[in-house]
């Protein structure tokens, strides 16, 4: 499956689970959340949908991290701080350094910038 194909289907997937928008904007707008566990801790592996197989090698981990990270910069309120089609183009394009840690420990948080390093 090809980055771009990887990106289509989860930039639909998070814009359809309107459940996870809600939690993750109630999350994050929020420092002193009432939930135990914060957007800010849940694993990738967690919330990605279960249907379609795993990434296999390290290269599919990586482009569904890239994927992931487009497509939550894609759902911020202001449309200024959205990615340009030219930078999502170009973020797909590239060939990134490898993940440095194991892509089931990766959270959220790191792949909306709140912390950790992935990539």
């Amino acid at each position: 499956m090809s980055q771009r194909s990887i990106f289509h289907c989860t930039r639909d997937q998070i814009l359809l689970a309107s459940w996870f928008l809600t939690l993750l904007s109630s999350t994050s707008s929020s420092s002193s959340s009432s939930l135990p566990v914060t957007a800010d801790h849940w694993l990738l592996n967690d919330v990605m949908d279960k249907r379609p197989s795993p990434p296999v090698d390290e290269v599919g981990e990586l482009n569904v991290v890239v994927a992931v990270k487009i497509a939550l910069a894609c759902l911020c309120v202001n449309s200024k701080s959205q990615p340009t089609m030219q930078q999502i183009d170009r973020a797909l394009s590239m060939q990134g350094p490898p993940q440095s840690k194991p892509f089931s420990m990766i959270t959220l948080g790191e792949l909306l910038g709140h912390g950790g390093k992935t990539s």
